[in-house]
């Protein structure tokens, strides 16, 4: 009886996880994100473990996230967290199904410039109105930066914080040609995306002259 039990709990989990075909959503997982079919089962026996019911809450997502990048501030992590939360959670319902978990992941983990670009800009467009200024892409780019370097220390990230600037200002002044002061979509993804130099930039969260390494070499040197 445990064993039926288990085995008709499991086929529930199972619907709510991938629907009534979890088949067909598997093949439908593995054509739409950059990850293959035995990658998905994978990721789905991870997912049914930590979330039975089906969905991955804000205060689950946040804790996973802090404990998989050990190192790093804690508070930085936790604030990140929540931000990518939102990015995973299309439809504002408060819960992540297992869909909308491997489409982020897939853009976070092994998304094309094209991928991270967007996902990047959904994160800080708050209030969804399809536009980012300024202040927002200082934060698109700080964010990649710390992605890419999750155990930088404070004193790191405050070093970058000036030439990120300089980047920010290279980006407007060449993609806002009207000079409204602010970016949409399409206009920062494609002007970037075709702009060598920008491109180079921005997927390294800045230039050669702010990344974490040129700051400890530096540090080196003189010390």
């Amino acid at each position: 009886m445990g064993a039926l039990v288990s085995k008709i709990g499991f086929s529930c989990r199972k619907k709510k996880l991938l629907g009534r075909d979890p088949k067909r959503t598997i093949v439908k997982l593995v054509r739409v994100t950059n990850f293959n079919e035995s990658e998905v089962k994978k990721w789905m026996k991870e997912f049914e473990k930590d979330c039975p019911d089906g969905f991955l809450r804000e205060d689950e997502f946040v804790a996973h996230y802090s404990s998989y990048f050990a190192a790093g501030n804690q508070r930085r992590k936790e604030a990140l967290a929540k931000q990518i939360f939102r990015t995973f959670d299309k439809d504002a319902s408060g819960c992540v199904d297992f869909w909308e978990f491997m489409c982020g992941m897939s853009a976070l983990l092994r998304g094309t410039t094209v991928e991270k670009l967007k996902w990047a800009f959904s994160m800080y467009d708050l209030d969804g109105n399809g536009y980012i200024c300024t202040t927002e892409l200082l934060n698109v780019l700080k964010l990649m930066h710390e992605l890419r370097y999750p155990s930088a220390t404070e004193e790191e990230l405050e070093k970058v914080q000036a030439p990120l600037e300089k980047v920010r200002d290279r980006v407007f002044g060449e993609l806002d040609r009207d000079g409204d002061g602010r970016l949409e979509l399409r206009e920062f993804v494609e002007g970037v995306r075709k702009n060598p130099a920008l491109l180079r930039m921005v997927e390294e969260g800045g230039d050669a002259e702010c990344t974490v390494e040129r700051f400890n070499q530096n540090r080196k040197r003189f010390c």
